[in-house]
C-alpha cells in the first residue's frame, strides 16, 4: 500500500483506473451508437417524404382518397425473396422516426437501462471491491439518477411520477414529472457529459486540495487512458 502524507492510496486510485475507463469507454460507445440511429432515422424520414411527394394526391400523406401505405423489408423489395416485416402508413412511419419520436424515445431508452445496468451491475461492485465497501455505499448522484429513471421506463411505462422525479438529484431539469420519458437530442447530449462529468468527480474526490489538481467544478467531460482496447473492441 503506498501513501502519501496526506492518507491518499496511490494503489487503490491506480486501480480504479481499469473499471473506470472501461465506463468511460462504454458511455463514448452509447454516444457514438446514439448518433448513429439519428442519422439513420434522418435519413430514412427523408427517403419517404421524397417518395410520398412524387404520389401524393392531392393532400399530404393521401393518395386517391386513401393513406399512402410503404413496407419496410430486409431485402431489395423487387427481389421474389425478399422479406417484408411490416406495412405502415408513411404518415406514420415519419411521426414515428422523427426528432423526438417513438423510434428516437426507444433508443434513448435502451441508452439509459443499459448504461446503468452495466454501471450497477459491472463498475460499481468492482470499485466497492477495490474501496474494500459494500456496493450500495459507494453513491454517485447521476447514476443514482439514472436508476430511478430505469425504473420509470422499465415498469411504468416511462412515465415518471411525482414521488421519483422529487427523488432526482442531477437530471431533473431533463424530465418533467407525471410525463413519459422523452429526451430531445439537446437532453441526450446533456446526459452523457454529466454522466462523464459524474465518473469525473468519483475518480479525483480524494485528490482535492493536492498541488496541480483539476477544479472539478470545471470538467466537461473525461477520458482514461490506459493499455489494452476499449470498450466493445474484438
Amino acid at each position: 500500500m503506498a501513501l502519501n502524507s496526506q492518507g491518499f492510496d496511490f494503489d487503490k486510485a491506480t486501480a480504479e483506473l481499469v473499471p473506470l475507463r472501461d465506463f468511460i469507454d462504454f458511455v463514448n460507445a452509447q454516444v457514438g451508437v446514439y448518433m448513429d440511429c439519428l442519422s439513420s432515422f434522418r435519413g430514412n424520414t427523408v427517403r419517404i417524404e421524397r417518395q410520398v411527394a412524387r404520389v401524393n394526391r392531392p393532400r399530404p400523406g393521401m393518395k386517391d382518397g386513401h393513406p399512402v401505405m410503404i413496407m419496410e423489408s430486409f431485402e431489395d423489395p423487387s427481389q421474389p425473396d425478399a422479406i417484408h416485416h411490416r406495412i405502415i402508413a408513411a404518415s406514420d412511419f415519419l411521426k414515428a422516426n422523427r426528432d423526438g419520436g417513438f423510434s428516437h424515445r426507444q433508443i434513448c431508452w435502451s441508452i439509459i437501462v443499459f448504461m446503468f445496468a452495466y454501471w450497477d451491475e459491472e463498475i460499481r461492485p468492482q470499485i466497492a471491491k477495490i474501496r474494500e465497501i459494500e456496493p450500495n455505499d459507494l453513491k454517485v448522484d447521476t447514476l443514482g439518477d439514472l436508476r430511478i429513471l430505469r425504473k420509470s421506463i422499465v415498469h411504468n411505462k416511462g412515465i415518471l411520477t411525482q414521488a421519483d422525479h422529487a427523488k432526482l438529484k442531477e437530471l431533473g431539469d431533463l424530465v418533467q414529472p407525471e410525463k413519459r420519458i422523452a429526451l430531445s437530442h439537446d437532453d441526450m447530449q446533456k446526459l452523457f457529459a454529466r454522466i462523464k462529468k459524474a465518473i469525473a468527480v468519483l475518480l479525483l474526490e480524494k485528490t482535492k486540495g493536492f498541488p496541480g489538481a483539476p477544479d472539478l467544478s470545471e470538467i466537461a467531460s473525461v477520458a482514461i487512458q490506459n493499455a489494452g482496447p476499449p470498450y466493445g473492441d474484438d
